[in-house]
């Protein structure tokens, strides 16, 4: 036997020497023995803490099972398909079917009412056919606007802004100013192209 092959054969023993001794120290301990990964080849662990490092590490990849990747992957592709409008391409679906940019970048202080008011009905009616296409909006209150209403004490922050005398605790009562808006759902298209991401409106040259 080479020199080399005797110095590793006994390297091995003596790890193994020195499990058996932390192995007793534990069971009286009441832990669990320390063991030799089934895969470590015969390697030489010189210290027990190696062993406990190897059992670990194996045990870490063991707990990854197919079925667990397969939740991680479909979770990742619900996120990833969830489609959400966001504002650059409304604001460009307002532009193209209303103007909106055009008019709310217009000065109008030199326009009169009567054409302020035709502009903003061609804006109103775009805008409107937009808002119809891509959500379903819903009433946050479903009252008459001036009607006396209560509030409960567990109500909504994000939906109700309580304004004026808010002395003691709700419920409170008051007048509804507004009703509020919330989307229901909404409508976004098969596919946004990522190239016109922060495209509005592209310039328009007519050739000649």
């Amino acid at each position: 036997m080479a020199l080399a092959e005797v110095s590793r054969v006994n390297a091995i023993e003596k790890s193994q020497r020195r499990l058996e001794k932390e192995n007793k120290k534990r069971l009286k301990q009441g832990l669990p023995p320390l063991a030799v990964p089934e895969d470590s080849g015969g390697e030489d662990l010189a210290e027990p803490e190696q062993a406990q490092e190897k059992m670990e590490e194996k045990a870490v990849e063991e707990s990854i099972s197919p079925n667990a990747l397969k939740v991680e992957e479909s979770k990742e592709a619900t996120v990833k398909d969830e489609k959400n409008i966001d504002g650059v391409f409304l604001l460009s679906l307002f532009q193209k079917q209303g103007r909106l940019v055009d008019f709310l970048q217009q000065d109008i202080a030199s326009f009169s009412n009567a054409e302020v008011g035709e502009a903003a009905r061609v804006v109103h009616d775009g805008c409107a056919r937009i808002l119809g296409d891509y959500f379903t909006m819903e009433a946050i209150r479903t009252e008459e606007e001036g009607a006396l209403v209560s509030v409960d004490a567990d109500y909504n922050l994000s939906e109700i802004t309580l304004t004026g005398n808010l002395r003691g605790s709700a419920p409170y009562r008051g007048e509804l100013l507004h009703h509020g808006w919330k989307i229901s759902d909404q409508h976004p298209p098969e596919q946004l192209d990522p190239k016109a991401r922060f495209i509005v409106q592209p310039a328009e040259i007519e050739v000649r």
